[in-house]
C-alpha cells in the first residue's frame, strides 16, 4: 500500500491487494469519508458486494466507482479474490479541475460498477501499475503522481460516460466543480444559494445561472438529488427510524420531511423501505 503525504494522508494506492478498508466482509456497511473519491479494479477471481442494497457481481474486468453517498460491503469472496485500488481527496488535486463532471458522477453515482472491455481492463491495469511505479520512483515529488492520477481520472470519465472528456476547462467550470465539492460536504445541513454562493465568493443569481448553463439543471434539482439520494440510502440500508433520517438531513420534522419525499419520489418513505427491503 502507497501512501502520499504520509502526515496528512490525501491519496492511497494499492495493487494486488485481497481486501481494503471499504469492503469488509461480514462487517458493517462502509462508505467513503466526506470529500474523497474511491476507485478499484478487480482483477482476479470473484466476490459479492452490496450497495445501497443491491447485490453486485465482481469479476476480472470490473471496474468500481464509490462516492461518499455509496454505503457498501463486501459479501462474499473467492479465496483468489484480487483487486487494485485508490482513493483520493479532492484537496490533492486541487491544482487541476475537478474532471469527473455532473453527468458523470450521477451516472457513477446509480451504476458503481461497469465492465470493461479487454483493452480497457488493460489499460486500467496499466494506469495503477505506472502511478505507484512512479510515486516509488518519484519519492516526495506529488506533481507526477498527481499528473497521472490527473490523466487516470480522465479516462474513467471518458469509460464512464462512453466518450472522450473536454480537457479545456472554463471559469464556469471551474465554479461548478467548486459548488458540487461544497455540496458534497455540506447538502444536509445547507441548502440555500447564499451559502454556497458565499462560500464561491460570486452572487446567489450567478451561481444559478452557472449551474443552469453547466449542467442543465438548476440548483434546487441539485440540492433536492443529493438529499433524496441520501435519504433512499439510509432507508434502503439502514434500520433507522423516520425521525433519526429526518434528523439526520436537518428536516424540520418527521411530517415535513414524509412530505418532502412523497413529493419528489410518489410514495412515503415507510413505502419506499417496504418496496427495497426483502
Amino acid at each position: 500500500m502507497i501512501y502520499a503525504n504520509e502526515g496528512n494522508v490525501k491519496f492511497v494506492i494499492c495493487r494486488n491487494a485481497s481486501e481494503c478498508p471499504m469492503f469488509l466482509p461480514e462487517g458493517e456497511p462502509a462508505r467513503p469519508p466526506v470529500n474523497t473519491v474511491f476507485q478499484a479494479h478487480v482483477v482476479q477471481g470473484s466476490a459479492v458486494m452490496e450497495a445501497d442494497g443491491r447485490y453486485l457481481s465482481l469479476k476480472p474486468g470490473k471496474l468500481i466507482h464509490l462516492q461518499v453517498n455509496h454505503l457498501v460491503r463486501l459479501v462474499s469472496r473467492s479465496e483468489d479474490f484480487r483487486l487494485e485500488y485508490l482513493w483520493y481527496e479532492y484537496e490533492f488535486l486541487s491544482d487541476f479541475p475537478l474532471l469527473l463532471k455532473a453527468e458523470v458522477s450521477e451516472f457513477a453515482g446509480l451504476n458503481p460498477c461497469v465492465d470493461l472491455n479487454p483493452d480497457e481492463d488493460e489499460l486500467m491495469s496499466k494506469y495503477y501499475g505506472f502511478i505507484e511505479d512512479r510515486h516509488l520512483g518519484c519519492p516526495g515529488n506529488d506533481a507526477v503522481v498527481k499528473g497521472l492520477l490527473f490523466s487516470f481520472i480522465l479516462e474513467v470519465s471518458r469509460l464512464y460516460s462512453g466518450h472522450n472528456v473536454a480537457v479545456r476547462i472554463t471559469r464556469q467550470d471551474e465554479l461548478t466543480d467548486k459548488f458540487f465539492t461544497l455540496l458534497h460536504e455540506h447538502f444536509r445541513e445547507e441548502r440555500t444559494t447564499a451559502f454556497y454562493a458565499g462560500r464561491m465568493f460570486i452572487s446567489d443569481k450567478y451561481l444559478m445561472r452557472i449551474l443552469k448553463r453547466t449542467t442543465g439543471r438548476t440548483f434546487h434539482f441539485w440540492v433536492t438529488d443529493f438529499i433524496l439520494r441520501e435519504a433512499k440510502l439510509l432507508l434502503r440500508s439502514t434500520t433507522m427510524s423516520m425521525a433519526a433520517i429526518s434528523e439526520r438531513l436537518n428536516f424540520p420534522n418527521p411530517s415535513f420531511f414524509s412530505r418532502s419525499f412523497r413529493k419528489y419520489t410518489g410514495m412515503s418513505p415507510r413505502e419506499f423501505r417496504s418496496r427495497n427491503i426483502g
